[in-house]
């Protein structure tokens, strides 16, 4: 099984390979999902690449954002780039952008980042007939359904350890509608972690709580069971983390894989876990591969570092605290006070009865400066967040050369050109040398060629396993060096040696049926309506099982007459299919790849604004001499998230499923600034967050259609009759008036980050 270790710099990338990472991800400097790590520039990632083979190491490039018609071509021109320079594959959320280079660079290995979202058969075989020969599987998946979708042929990646999207990976819009900044796009301001109040029936039942912050996944002691599944690759997060942080991690999970794989004991497993709670946690669970519950995946006491609990505030005197330790303390730790406040402080002096002293341990009494509130302080929890020893140790290790160890034959007969064989994974070369002289003595040593041939210098390298047939001769020292310097470079070459990428031209061919003239409603209640409105609107009503329930789904098919589907399947069945909002369709190759699985008619992304409509609508055209089937939504609150983590069910320290407290109670989320959103939970406990105001497109309707899109959705959730006949009512007679404080324009105008 792979290692795969995060690298958000250069710096880190060295840090993962010399902690035993089998691979590397990173992100160019845009198309990254983690735009505000420092990334790589294109030399970069040129120089990583290069030296990553050269050690047999790979390397993973993220083009994991949504691209928007203008972007396109810039993001396939640093794919072409990335085929060049041979990395071993890109990960990829944009199905237009997947479609597009599975046709054009059939050699580029394509690798479904967890942003899609895969969670069922259907989808994994939709993702195979795109092109894709990894899958990156939802966070939410089991072990069992990584099985299973393994044995469909494609290389399978989960994720072992780190921060976890709380939402379904590629469907949270929270931070795109609440602040312009898109996660799908690689800007997520991370509003999960911020406080809310949980109110229920109108009445608030927790107040200010980390409602939506997860704990971190640790997998750690579970390995076997991963491995024995058959995953390809397991995958650390962290591409925003420290190089402490990145070299802890992967060196406590390359020590576990070894002792596994290799049948011994782990020695090693204690102190590893030991150092994950002190470089960074937020509590750990074992995450839903691994069968955890979703009551106990959120962590609602706090969003930030837990560190290591080191003792408890017993007296405050002026600027001063005393701590009775239950853990040792060293100046220049970190250290934070579980306060409301949450202060924290680098320990600059600590006393031990009354005298200044380098660091203390359990039991002692002692004190430390702190320079504001500290009376708030007495009482309170001390936790180290910082361990100066550690990130010491750390980096000394961090300061060490890295080598990898070779098979080395080596032969100087007389008479014969000297000889130097490496051998490293299954790639192995020959340098020759000139002939050895006669010694008149004893002859250069067999210790003395194997030091001079261990002088590797810049290059990765170390004879481990060396071999020897030698006779009694002399060889100049500058012959080994000139031997050993042109060996080491034929290694290095030859693992490095990139095969010659073959282009192809993009060739698709798109075949569609009648373009529908009514417009149509989503109604997720129990509403009637009159056959006037009927007339006019196509409805779908949610009997969670053809509508709803197909959002995160693990059935096998999907038999219905009409499906509005979230995520993109294989067509199954279905006499006319339609890809929602959800599907995040934002260029017109992403239609292209839908309309070739064989769906019928895309609903496009709310996150689109109407100047990239157009360019999109534009390109399609001309490419294909025809507007595309194509809808937008007019009206409806849209989820921000849905996830399987329940708040709900969370608060109330549920033990079971099903506990249908969301669909006998009215839940709300309540955020700092007091803007509401509603919780809607389904028939298997994922809890929908709807966008607080409903979107309000109706008095736009003649921009869409001047663009050629004639067919809208309406989405319509905890609307009354009333509202439902009044909004469609108003679309029909065309007097449309938009209310800036009860409803939203999306991204109608601002086009997110």
């Amino acid at each position: 099984m792979e290692l795969l270790s995060p690298a958000g710099n250069i710096a880190s990338a060295y840090a993962a390979f010399k902690g035993g990472a089998d691979a590397i991800y990173i992100g160019g400097k845009k198309f990254s999902a983690r735009a505000s790590a420092d990334n790589f520039s294109d030399e970069e990632l040129k120089e990583i690449t290069i030296f990553a083979h050269s050690i047999g190491k790979k390397v993973y490039v993220t083009l994991n954002t949504l691209l928007f018609q203008d972007e396109f071509f810039e993001a396939v021109e640093f794919a072409k780039f990335l085929y060049l320079i041979n990395v071993d594959g890109v990960m990829i959320q944009d199905l237009g952008l997947a479609h597009y280079l599975h046709k054009v660079m059939p050699g580029l290995q394509l690798n479904a980042s967890t942003q899609l979202n895969c969670h069922n058969i259907e989808q994994a075989k939709a993702l195979i007939k795109i092109g894709f020969k990894r899958i990156v599987l939802a966070r939410e998946c089991s072990l069992d359904l990584a099985k299973q979708i393994k044995k469909l042929g494609v290389e399978v990646e989960v994720f072992g350890h780190g921060a976890l999207c709380v939402s379904y990976s590629g469907n949270c819009l929270l931070s795109s509608f609440i602040g312009n900044r898109s996660g799908n796009r690689g800007r997520c301001a991370q509003p999960c972690r911020m406080t809310y109040d949980l109110v229920e029936n109108g009445e608030t039942i927790s107040k200010s709580s980390f409602l939506l912050s997860t704990k971190d996944l640790m997998t750690l002691e579970d390995l076997d069971k991963i491995i024995d599944a058959g995953i390809d690759s397991l995958k650390l997060e962290g591409r925003l983390k420290s190089l402490e942080y990145i070299y802890a991690v992967t060196t406590a999970y390359r020590h576990s894989i070894d002792a596994y794989q290799n049948k011994y004991t782990n020695n090693d497993l204690t102190l590893d876990k030991n150092r994950l709670i002190k470089v960074f946690n937020r509590e750990f669970t074992k995450g839903y591969l691994l069968g955890a519950s979703q009551f106990k995946v959120l962590n609602f006491n706090s969003s930030s570092h837990q560190g290591e609990p080191i003792g408890k505030v017993i007296n405050v005197n002026k600027n001063r605290v005393t701590i009775k330790l239950s853990n040792n303390l060293h100046r220049l730790d970190g250290i934070r006070f579980q306060t409301k406040e949450q202060i924290g402080l680098i320990v600059e002096k600590i006393f031990l009865n009354k005298i200044e002293t380098e660091s203390a341990g359990k039991g002692n009494i002692i004190e430390i400066l702190v320079s504001e509130k500290p009376k708030f302080l007495l009482n309170s929890v001390v936790i180290k967040t910082k361990d100066y020893l550690l990130n010491k140790e750390i980096s000394v290790l961090l300061h060490k050369n890295l080598k990898v160890n070779l098979k080395g034959h080596f032969k100087a007969v007389i008479n014969e050109p000297i000889s130097l064989t490496l051998s490293f994974n299954n790639t192995s070369i020959t340098a020759i040398g000139n002939c050895p002289e006669m010694a008149k003595g004893e002859g250069t040593s067999i210790d003395r060629i194997k030091e001079q041939l261990n002088k590797s210098g810049e290059y990765p390298y170390l004879i481990n396993d060396f071999t020897y047939e030698i006779e009694k001769c002399f060889i100049p020292i500058s012959e080994l060096n000139s031997l050993k310097n042109e060996a080491y470079k034929m290694l290095k070459d030859k693992l490095t040696l990139a095969p010659y990428p073959k282009f192809k031209s993009y060739q698709n061919k798109t075949i569609l049926g009648q373009i529908p003239c009514k417009s149509s409603i989503i109604v997720e209640n129990e509403l009637l309506f009159d056959s006037t409105l009927k007339e006019h609107f196509d409805i779908f009503t949610s009997d969670n099982e053809n509508l709803n329930e197909n959002r995160v789904s693990n059935k096998k098919s999907f038999n219905a007459n009409k499906e509005l589907l979230h995520f993109v399947i294989e067509k199954k069945n279905a006499n006319y299919l339609i890809a929602s909002q959800y599907c995040n369709i934002v260029n017109s190759y992403a239609l292209d790849c839908f309309y070739n699985l064989g769906f019928d008619e895309c609903i496009l992304s709310s996150e689109l604004d109407l100047e990239s409509i157009k360019n999109l609508i534009e390109d399609y055209k001309n490419r294909h001499d025809f507007v595309p089937n194509v809808s937008m939504l007019l009206y409806g609150k849209i989820d921000m998230m849905i996830m399987r983590s329940c708040p709900i069910g969370t608060f109330y320290k549920n033990t079971a499923n099903n506990c249908q407290r969301c669909h006998i109670n009215n839940y709300e989320l309540v955020d700092r600034e007091g803007y509401k959103y509603k919780l809607l939970g389904d028939s298997s406990c994922n809890i929908r967050i709807l966008l607080d105001k409903p979107i309000y497109l109706l008095d736009k309707e003649q921009d869409f259609k001047n663009l050629g899109i004639n067919k809208f959705w309406f989405l319509f959730t905890d609307e009354n009759k009333n509202d439902v006949r009044e909004i469609l009512t108003t679309f029909l007679n065309k007097d449309s008036k938009f209310d800036k404080k009860e409803h939203s324009r999306g991204h109608y105008i601002d086009r997110p980050l």
